[in-house]
């Protein structure tokens, strides 16, 4: 969403992986939970692998520098999409830094400890420049036990990488007493630095979720990057402000992964990671985008090179057992929607709300269209949707057949309504552009009489808890759910908005005494929207879910800046929802 058409309307003012299956000297592992998962070493010499190329491709040099090791693994390494004996292993190696007697095949190995006494699994697998040398393995083995945490390394011309970790899922029945989860959105890299990652990096988690905007398409947008305090280098294509090609994308991949407080969180934890629009453009949609065009392209020109470079980059530098498959168009190159079993505790289902989507129902344009805008007929019409309907009949499915506790919905844009002054929808790009598919979802949940539904939402760089109710306009309407919204990681939020546009000093708050701008937005949308419990739209943080089987806590925490490299952490808020009962209780 285009925060600054926000604000001046609000103000008055102005089965084939990675491209093609990476290749990998081993056995196949039975049972792999991995549609795409690759085999690996058992041991040196095993499997096909001579022992000479064995004993070069592990051997690591103790005397190579931290400099070395930074060359050679510049966005150092990560981990995602975790299953019950397995997981996702990424890393990418430096054009420069290749060469050696077996420049294009790169080592890995996950151990039970730090020091890689015992190694448990071990493999090899194929640097490819068609896959902008990133290396992505979905691994999986009898040998990696559910719910255990393991250690993984690569290896690569005798230089061993930044140690990673990852936490496998439980098993499908498993009963786990405590689930941890961090959840996190929006990190415009030149507005601000990654300080609530730093912090992130500390907590005790089991895993993280990413709900989307892992990168924002534009380097120079007034629109975004509007106080920037850090620079992306110009695009390879030559464009200032947005992508052009895969190139490009691939080059903001690589700027954002080189960040160090966003290397040590992906360090500890393995990542469940969603996109939302930034991936491709703002407030896209199918293979359109209606922001940040050049010339001779427009909000209604169709730019299926440019959606198919979007879903390939995110594909190479994503952490997702994704497949994807360059042979077929824009819309079937990629399926990103998934779902997740945390044993009979939770399930997570994540959903796509940006590749099949309708346009926004009033017009592509930005004030009085998609955002403050008065509604429009098409708003009332059935056939459209945000999620497709083969999405739609799935996800409706996994959630009423879940038998887990907790129904959690990786959910990417606003679900609640959200109105200004009592007719005015705030943005149409969220859910309130699509309200009859929302309220077929909200029906189906309710009639299923399905408990302990939680969306975790992104996308608004806002604090925010509330209701999902059938009937928003109805103050007496039996709520069916909860939605938690995090705030965003660095991207502008709504008070640093307002700021910008009618230039109000920064004023401190004395409850919290960090210099933090006043959150000027809540009383009006409380106001406006009694469904809504909590609203902070004036700082930057990560949510954390602690989640038992008689309920789920949820502790929204802010950085005390993020125009610095450091900044002290705060607890903003703390939700309890007892098991059984959609109920919000504040501390």
């Amino acid at each position: 969403m285009d925060r600054r058409n926000f604000i001046s309307a609000l103000t008055g003012s102005g089965a084939i992986a990675w491209l093609g299956a990476q290749a990998v000297s081993a056995q196949t592992v039975d049972g792999s939970s991995y549609a795409n998962s690759v085999p690996f070493v058992p041991g040196p010499g095993d499997a096909g692998v001579s022992p000479a190329q064995v004993e070069v491709l592990f051997f690591v040099n103790p005397s190579l520098s931290a400099d070395a090791q930074a060359q050679t693994f510049p966005q150092s390494v990560a981990s995602g999409d975790p299953s019950p004996n397995g997981v996702v292993l990424w890393t990418r190696v430096d054009p420069s830094a290749m060469g050696g007697n077996f420049p294009n095949q790169i080592a890995w190995q996950i151990a039970a400890r730090p020091d890689f006494a015992v190694v448990l699994i071990q493999g090899v697998g194929t640097i490819d420049p068609a896959r902008d040398n990133t290396v992505k393995l979905p691994v999986s083995s009898p040998s990696l036990q559910p719910f255990t945490l393991y250690y993984y390394r690569f290896l690569y011309s005798g230089i061993a990488s930044r140690t990673g970790r990852f936490k496998t899922l439980p098993s499908p029945m498993q009963n786990i007493p405590t689930l941890q989860l961090g959840y996190v959105v929006c990190q415009d890299y030149g507005n601000g630095f990654y300080t609530a990652l730093g912090h992130l990096a500390q907590e005790e988690v089991d895993y993280v979720v990413h709900l989307g905007d892992y990168i924002y398409e534009t380097i120079t947008s007034s629109a975004f990057q509007n106080n920037p305090v850090r620079t992306v280098p110009p695009f390879p294509s030559g464009s200032t402000t947005v992508p052009h090609d895969l190139a490009d994308y691939r080059h903001l991949y690589r700027v954002y992964g080189s960040d160090p407080n966003q290397q040590a969180v992906h360090e500890r934890f393995a990542y469940i990671q969603l996109w939302d629009d930034h991936e491709f453009a703002n407030d896209c949609h199918q293979d359109l985008h209606p922001d940040n065009n050049t010339s001779p392209n427009s909000a209604t020109t169709e730019q299926p090179a440019l959606r198919q470079a979007a879903n390939q980059a995110w594909a190479e530098y994503g952490l997702a057992d994704v497949a994807f498959d360059p042979s077929k168009d824009w819309e079937d190159s990629v399926k990103v929607y998934r779902n997740f079993s945390f044993g009979t505790l939770a399930d997570l289902i994540v959903t796509d709300q940006r590749l099949y989507r309708d346009g926004p129902p009033c017009g592509d344009g930005t004030t009085f269209q998609r955002y403050f805008s008065a509604g429009c007929a098409a708003m009332r019409n059935p056939a459209r949707t945000m999620l497709g309907e083969a999405q739609k009949a799935w996800f409706l499915n996994q959630v009423t057949t879940s038998q887990a506790t907790w129904k959690l919905w990786a959910n990417e844009v606003m679900l609640m309504q959200l109105k200004a002054a009592g007719f005015i929808y705030v943005d149409l790009d969220g859910w309130d552009g699509y309200p009859q598919e929302r309220n077929q979802i909200l029906k189906a949940v309710a009639n299923a009489k399905v408990k302990n539904f939680v969306a975790l939402t992104g996308d608004l760089h806002t604090f925010l808890a509330g209701y999902l109710k059938t009937n928003f306009s109805n103050p007496f309407d039996s709520p069916v759910g909860v939605e938690l919204m995090v705030g965003s990681l660095t991207s502008a939020n709504l008070a640093e908005e307002i700021q910008s546009d009618v230039h109000l000093p920064s004023a401190p708050v004395p409850a919290k005494g960090f210099g933090v701008p006043p959150n000027l937005l809540e009383p009006l949308v409380r106001l406006n929207n009694p469904h809504i419990q909590y609203w902070d739209s004036s700082t930057h943080g990560y949510g954390l879910l602690t989640i038992t089987p008689s309920e789920l806590n949820c502790v929204f925490k802010a950085v005390t800046t993020i125009q610095a490299p450091t900044a002290e952490l705060v607890k903003l808020r703390t939700f309890t929802i007892p098991v059984n009962e959609v109920k919000i209780l504040q501390s």
